[in-house]
């Protein structure tokens, strides 16, 4: 594993990239932890794939690079890129400006947990686990 490398922001996010494909692996209710659900998510990009700034309903989440590198900028922090084997944590409110694939030829896959209120996740599934800012809203897979 090599340290994580700092970039130059990035431009704004563009509406013509593809977006990841995100399936849920597991879902489980926390005894210890009422009303709070453990939800595991694969995210898969595409070459050049990215998704919109973006919440995560309320979540903690930690993210584990799988394959690929992973473009990150969260808050006002720095953009960074994580390589095959690196992660990184978001706390609760986390306003996640950067989510993109770092390679226009090869895909990135990356596995999310998430803790959770089990009532978001029985409410919207999976979909309701990402909140796009308000102006990306009118995105669909």
């Amino acid at each position: 594993m090599g340290e994580n490398k700092i970039v130059p922001d990035p431009p704004k996010y563009d509406r013509g990239r593809p977006l990841p494909t995100v399936e849920l692996i597991y879902q489980n209710k926390l005894p210890n932890c009422p009303g709070k659900s453990s939800v595991g998510l694969r995210v898969t990009y595409p070459p050049n794939g990215s998704t919109p700034p973006h919440r995560h309903a309320g979540a903690s989440v930690s993210a584990f690079v799988i394959e690929g590198t992973v473009l990150s900028k969260m808050n006002d922090g720095p953009t960074e890129v994580f390589q095959e084997g690196e992660s990184w944590f978001e706390a609760p409110g986390c306003h996640h400006k950067v989510s993109d694939n770092h390679s226009l030829t090869d895909s990135a896959t990356l596995f999310a947990t998430l803790v959770v209120d089990t009532e978001v996740v029985e409410r919207g599934g999976v979909a309701a686990l990402v909140e796009y800012d308000e102006e990306y809203r009118n995105i669909t897979h």
